[in-house]
């Protein structure tokens, strides 16, 4: 394998990271705009509820996937790493409000995998440079 090869795959992971963090963003804003009381059905989003409504909650994880699609689209290195920084620490809210509302959800691990992976694009995109 050469390093021109490596490079790439690299690149088509790091870009993969990014578009799944904005994915799932924009899934739980629309998730929570969607008619219903998704706080309600359980005890996992108590602090989330305690927090803000689903209605803010909801804008607010648009806000960061559009950022996340700018971030996507631009070629922008600073732009880049900062949609990255705002959609790991969006997923890292949500994984400490599930952990405070109900430690043992499989969503807890989820969102801070998420968060991590996030974190890690981040620090590779600055070892890149700006």
């Amino acid at each position: 394998m050469t390093q021109t090869h490596l490079r790439r795959l690299l690149g088509d992971a790091r870009l993969a990271i990014h578009a799944a963090l904005t994915t799932v963003m924009a899934w739980l804003a629309v998730v929570l705009a969607a008619p219903g009381d998704t706080f309600g059905t359980s005890i996992s989003f108590r602090a989330m509820a305690a927090l803000a409504t689903e209605e803010h909650w909801s804008m607010a994880f648009w806000l960061a996937a559009t950022l996340g699609l700018i971030g996507l689209t631009t070629p922008h290195r600073g732009l880049r790493l900062g949609a990255v920084l705002v959609l790991a620490t969006m997923h890292g809210v949500v994984a400490g409000c599930l952990v405070l509302g109900n430690p043992a959800t499989t969503g807890t691990g989820t969102y801070a995998v998420l968060a991590c992976l996030g974190y890690y694009l981040a620090w590779r995109r600055t070892d890149e440079g700006l």
